[in-house]
């Protein structure tokens, strides 16, 4: 009879575990859905009106993002930036300088995922736009669609709002 308790117990056990287990499975597929490399489809920044307005100056914008399982991320958006008349990086006109600063946003960090919200959370070290780095999370309403995926950023840090797709690079 005690070994018959002692089995009974050992089942209720593990079917009680069995939900937690189900909800860090599905913790671990969202966050393997985010983890990879990401070319850059779309840019679009809102002004708090709800206007669109440039989320970045100069012609073919382009850009990557990259999640590792580890938890750590880049993400650069750069446009064609004319080349310097110096060649020298250092040694830069006025001109020059501000072409650079409205053309490249480059920013990297830590991230986490919360799977109920469906949210990423960047924890952004470093930024072209140093206003991006604040000590608190970021946070990233993500959704799918086939092999991309959407970060809706209702917090712009200017105010407003921004969407960002990035596909899936194979």
């Amino acid at each position: 009879m005690k070994r018959r308790t002692q089995s009974l117990l050992t089942i209720a056990v593990l079917l009680l575990l069995l939900p937690v287990s189900n909800a860090f499975a599905q913790a671990d597929l969202f966050k393997t859905k985010v983890v990879g490399s990401w070319s850059l489809v779309s840019f679009e920044s809102f002004n708090a009106a709800g206007t669109k307005i440039p989320s970045i100056e100069g012609g073919d914008v382009q850009g990557r993002l990259i999640l590792t399982a580890d938890g750590q991320f880049s993400a650069q958006v750069i446009s064609e930036i004319p080349k310097l008349a110096s060649k020298a990086r250092l040694k830069t006109s006025a001109a020059e300088d501000k072409a650079v600063a409205h053309g490249v946003l480059s920013f990297f960090g830590t991230y986490t995922t919360d799977e109920a919200n469906k949210v990423i959370i960047l924890l952004v070290e470093r930024s072209s736009y140093p206003n991006q780095v604040t000590g608190k999370g970021a946070k990233r309403i993500v959704t799918f669609s086939g092999d991309e995926m959407r970060f809706d950023n209702p917090g712009r840090t200017a105010g407003g709002r921004v969407v960002v797709v990035w596909k899936r690079i194979e």
